[in-house]
């Protein structure tokens, strides 16, 4: 059976992503860039020194932390940075997801064709493909992993790990000879995780509670409909409360992963050794199609550089994970995961790692000029953000290094705390 006509039509509306440069340096025609502070590395030097060099540039001004790891696939040659720290992938868990499907289907326990139904209980929060559609609506697994893959949709990707069973996609890595990951959950089950941390009694709440909290606004409301929900009164849980629920859910080790096991993953895409060469083919020709995280890897490259991969984000934790390409026999696998600082500012750091990665690899000058997608739209995987950033960039401040004579009114200042200290503003 085919999708019906508004599925169609919604597939079609999300199938395109656009990109806009940031302008790039103004330099007067003739004139010799102006160089860092920093001593500029000779070119011959091997990209990996000349990448160490920026990324210790990078996270000296950052204020959060980072894990990074870069392989050349064609030399074998690599970078680590913190990439045996286990960091939380997010969204990126779903790489192991479309693996684990991939594998029922070549085993021949079932097909990309086959349908499931929409039910009252698949709504979820993130979910920018399937929340469209009529609960009752059939959907063929192959829809439910391009949305779950490439819009990043949440509900398509707990209807996949409740269709072959989380243990499956759990145990499909150590099948392919990847350790290392904390234990896959499905989406619906990491808020019932946080939630937890918070008191027990969440463990009741349906799907529909939970989609009806992410409904509520602002997060105080949010809040104190929880506490209604548990017979308690309003003011019982606070902002404070939910951020050190967080830290102890991430503790845990759910949905982790050092870098070292994620690029592994990747490169067993890559070269065609995931489940097999048919499906490795698939499952990469699925990532090309990747339409979130428009500033991150993909803000490093630009538009023209091919790139799969799979981006993740929550509560100050930030990430992307990708495969790209030098030439079509050349591929380089990128894995990036950020923890802390805010959401401008991680992105910040990995399409300015990406891009001179690229760059290095090219046997390139990577310069200041930084080409970047326009950040005024939201990716469809930052719906399950807790970050306030994730309603885009703000508008550029206007600078205050004019003289009070030329100010006809004076400015008013700004109350409250700045983006970076309200970080879960829009949480679960």
């Amino acid at each position: 059976m085919k999708l019906s006509c508004i599925a169609a039509f919604i597939l079609s509306g999300l199938s395109a992503v656009a990109f806009a440069a940031e302008p790039a340096l103004k330099r007067e025609g003739g004139a010799p860039p102006k160089t860092s502070k920093r001593s500029r590395i000779p070119s011959e030097t091997p990209w990996t020194v000349r990448l160490q060099t920026d990324v210790a540039h990078v996270q000296r001004g950052f204020r959060g932390e980072f894990a990074l790891l870069v392989k050349d696939l064609k030399t074998g040659e690599q970078y680590s940075y913190n990439a045996s720290t286990p960091m939380y992938l997010a969204s990126g868990i779903k790489v192991p997801v479309m693996m684990a499907l991939y594998k029922e289907v070549s085993e021949g326990r079932m097909s990309l064709d086959d349908e499931l139904v929409l039910g009252p209980d698949d709504i979820r929060d993130g979910a920018p493909l399937l929340n469209y559609l009529r609960v009752g609506t059939p959907v063929t697994l192959r829809i439910l992993l391009e949305a779950m893959i490439q819009q990043s949709d949440n509900a398509a990707t707990d209807m996949i790990i409740d269709h072959i069973g989380v243990d499956t996609v759990n145990e499909v890595l150590p099948a392919q000879s990847i350790f290392g990951f904390g234990r896959i959950t499905t989406l619906i089950d990491v808020r019932r995780l946080v939630y937890r941390e918070l008191d027990t009694r969440t463990a009741g709440l349906s799907p529909k509670d939970i989609f009806r909290l992410r409904l509520t606004k602002p997060l105080d409301a949010r809040l104190d409909k929880l506490a209604s929900m548990l017979d308690e009164p309003a003011g019982t849980f606070t902002a404070g409360d939910l951020s050190f629920a967080y830290a102890t859910y991430y503790a845990r080790g759910y949905n982790s992963a050092p870098m070292t096991s994620m690029a592994a993953l990747l490169e067993r895409i890559a070269t065609g050794q995931a489940i097999n060469k048919k499906a490795s083919r698939e499952m990469l020709d699925i990532m090309l199609g990747t339409q979130t995280g428009v500033r991150r890897i993909r803000g490093g490259l630009g538009p023209d550089v091919p790139l799969a991969h799979k981006t993740g984000t929550q509560y100050r934790r930030t990430c992307d994970f990708g495969i790209f390409y030098l030439a079509d026999d050349h591929p380089v696998i990128f894995a990036i995961s950020v923890k802390g600082g805010s959401r401008r500012a991680a992105e910040g750091v990995m399409s300015r790692l990406a891009r001179k990665a690229h760059a290095y690899l090219n046997r390139m000058d990577a310069g200041d000029d930084v080409q970047s997608p326009d950040a005024s739209g939201i990716a469809a995987d930052e719906l399950e953000l807790l970050d306030p950033e994730s309603r885009g960039a703000p508008k550029k401040r206007k600078s205050r290094r004019k003289s009070r004579a030329r100010r006809k009114t004076p400015k008013k200042k700004r109350v409250g705390a700045s983006q970076d200290e309200l970080p879960i503003s829009d949480a679960l």
